[in-house]
């Protein structure tokens, strides 16, 4: 009698050991720690889209091109932001504007301080590292690896592509005068000034 006894203490001695050594957590506390520490780089763009573009400072369109066009080498070095030795420069630009031309992958605009000049917005094709450049949303030096810092540019052209230039296209007639605000790259090797674009961030209409 001793002996079982003895065996059953035993048992439930084990079994309680047993039920100590484990941790229970539920699964939302498990997602939530596999997910510790990683980057969310939709969760940075959709806030800098949201709460940051409004204020982000911007060159005068105008300016912009007239001493662009003066000496391309020189404005780009003082006042382009580039990443590492890329011969690509960019800008955030903002100006007002009439609509020349609505094009297949562009909308052709009369800059209103100068209507000599002209300028493209990106209505296709949105892609490349320009704003998350010039915004200097992010500095490469703080990414382990280069993968989440590109994914920056990816989230940021989305939601371009899937927000701006959807409501853009579905309300722009040609003559209406508006209001844009948005990033350009510029290559000082090969430039093309008479067919730069710019990937839009903001645009108002005037009307």
């Amino acid at each position: 009698m001793k002996q079982v006894i003895k065996y059953i203490v035993f048992v439930l001695l084990i079994g309680l050991s047993l039920y100590n050594a484990v941790y229970f957590e539920s699964l939302d506390d498990h997602k939530r720690g596999q997910n510790k520490g990683i980057f969310d780089a939709k969760t940075l763009a959709i806030d800098f889209m949201a709460s940051k573009t409004e204020t982000l400072p911007a060159i005068n369109a105008s300016e912009f091109l007239v001493n662009i066009a003066d000496d391309i080498t020189v404005y780009c070095k003082n006042n382009g932001k580039k990443l590492g030795i890329s011969d690509n420069y960019n800008f955030i630009i903002e100006g007002n504007a009439t609509v020349a031309t609505i094009e297949d992958e562009n909308i052709l605009l009369v800059l209103n301080d100068d209507k000599e000049q002209h300028i493209r917005i990106a209505t296709d094709f949105i892609f490349g590292n320009a704003i998350r450049d010039a915004s200097v949303i992010a500095d490469i030096g703080d990414f382990q690896n280069t993968m989440d810092f590109n994914s920056i540019s990816v989230e940021l052209n989305n939601i371009v592509r899937e927000t701006v230039v959807p409501l853009l296209k579905q309300k722009v007639e040609e003559d209406d005068e508006l209001y844009f605000k948005g990033a350009v790259e510029v290559n000082t090797k090969h430039p093309d000034l008479q067919h730069i674009k710019v990937i839009p961030l903001i645009i108002k209409f005037k009307k």
